[in-house]
């Protein structure tokens, strides 16, 4: 296999708008960590649907990258040109960074292509999109429910979770080059730069919980109700998955178009997924087998794209410090006019200051993502500590003010609504 060096530069995306109008584009984002899977997603696409164009958009500071599969395209996040980029890489963790840039990638890559298909870079194809492409026939955009059927049982996820996730999995979407499908898009980016924050108790989901509005919002959107799409451990309490010949079927009776490998297990090849606790290792051994085509194109990206390094450059400020997910909330609520002023955080002296003044700064790296199920279930002693505490104040309070505090607490535990803090750090900070 032939190395081709990347060409990083702004022309990268140029060219690929430049092509003649028409086609398929299916996209993926990620940071330089993920790239393996991501370039796992794009073998799997180029097996099952060979006249689409593969592109990841890097979500990360740019660098040496060697690419050694010409069809796969790589767009650095830096050159989009979306609007105060460096601004939402900094309020941002790298999750609500990367999803917050998928609507804005689909517009851009609408100005040359037919039809915009994302993938997250955890999935895997295992059959031709049709169903996508005839959906796309009559309607401007595609969605998938996370599941068809509720929930039984103890466990999680469960009803409850996707009243907090969504009911779409926005680990895909398709729009097609009509003005409703831009509409929406443009509506959905919107509220991505501003509120792609994962913060379930404010109701915020990243980039996922806004598009539960869309149906009502805007003609054209279609809840594509096939069990062969998105199949992923949300789902496998309605979904069995089985051979016949050489196809994948669910439950033998519909063609598996890809699977989610959302929360993938790679070194337990009888696992299904951390991020839920319905099914322990070895209890989908249905999920394992397909799992092993997945696990062969993991393989087989390893050898189709090498980076510099795969650090996140949006976890530390450009003098070495360590970013903190508090310091990156307060950031996001701040108003004083030498913080909202920066054009580049990550350089800016009167960010640091203002970390510095309000004890904002943090020894360890910074990249971090929403807790798991299981992970949340780790805290017991905490947990134990915690609830003692919170009997004691229920005595002190009695049950009427209990109640209170605890509906109060509820939304102010967000940083984010904690606007008398913000507006305390902001009147010490002196630039």
């Amino acid at each position: 296999m032939t190395s081709t060096p990347v060409d990083a530069s702004p022309n990268t995306l140029a060219r690929l708008l430049a092509a003649p109008r028409g086609g398929v584009a299916i996209f993926t984002a990620c940071s330089a960590n993920y790239l393996t899977k991501a370039m796992a997603m794009c073998l799997s696409v180029l097996v099952h649907e060979p006249d689409a164009v593969p592109v990841i958009l890097l979500v990360d500071g740019q660098r040496e990258v060697e690419l050694r599969d010409p069809r796969v395209r790589i767009v650095w996040a830096g050159d989009l040109g979306f609007p105060e980029y460096l601004k939402c890489a900094f309020k941002y963790n790298i999750i609500e960074l990367n999803t917050a840039l998928k609507p804005f990638m689909a517009l851009r890559l609408l100005e040359a292509f037919d039809r915009v298909i994302y993938l997250d870079p955890d999935i895997c194809v295992y059959a031709p999109l049709a169903p996508v492409h005839e959906a796309l026939e009559t309607h401007s955009t595609v969605l998938t429910p996370h599941a068809l059927s509720p929930y039984a049982g103890p466990g999680r996820p469960s009803d409850q979770d996707l009243l907090r996730f969504g009911a779409a999995n926005l680990g895909f979407f398709a729009v097609r080059a009509d003005d409703r499908a831009r509409a929406l898009l443009r509506w959905w980016d919107q509220q991505c730069r501003s509120n792609c924050f994962y913060e379930p108790q404010s109701g915020l989901g990243v980039d996922q919980k806004w598009l539960d509005l869309a149906p009502s919002f805007f003609e054209g959107v279609h809840l594509l109700r096939d069990p062969g799409m998105n199949v992923a451990f949300w789902n496998l309490h309605e979904r069995t998955l089985g051979r016949e010949g050489d196809r994948w079927l669910v439950n033998a009776s519909v063609p598996l178009r890809f699977i989610h490998f959302s929360s993938f297990v790679e070194g337990d090849e009888h696992a299904v997924a951390n991020k839920q606790t319905r099914y322990p290792s070895g209890a989908r051994p249905d999920f394992a087998d397909a799992a092993r085509t997945y696990r062969d194109y993991l393989q087989a990206s390893r050898d189709s794209a090498a980076l510099a390094h795969t650090d996140y450059a949006y976890a530390h400020f450009a003098n070495g410090a360590a970013i903190s997910p508090t310091l990156r909330r307060f950031y996001a609520i701040s108003r004083h006019p030498a913080v909202v002023a920066a054009a580049d955080p990550f350089t800016s002296d009167a960010v640091y200051r203002y970390a510095q003044a309000n004890r904002l700064l943090t020894r360890d790296s910074a990249v971090v993502g929403p807790h798991t199920f299981k992970a949340q279930s780790g805290y017991s002693r905490q947990q134990a500590l915690i609830g003692r505490l919170f009997r004691a104040v229920l005595r002190l309070l009695g049950p009427d003010r209990y109640f209170l505090l605890l509906r109060y607490l509820g939304n102010y535990t967000s940083i984010l609504n904690q606007a008398d803090i913000g507006q305390a750090f902001d009147n010490r900070f002196r630039p």
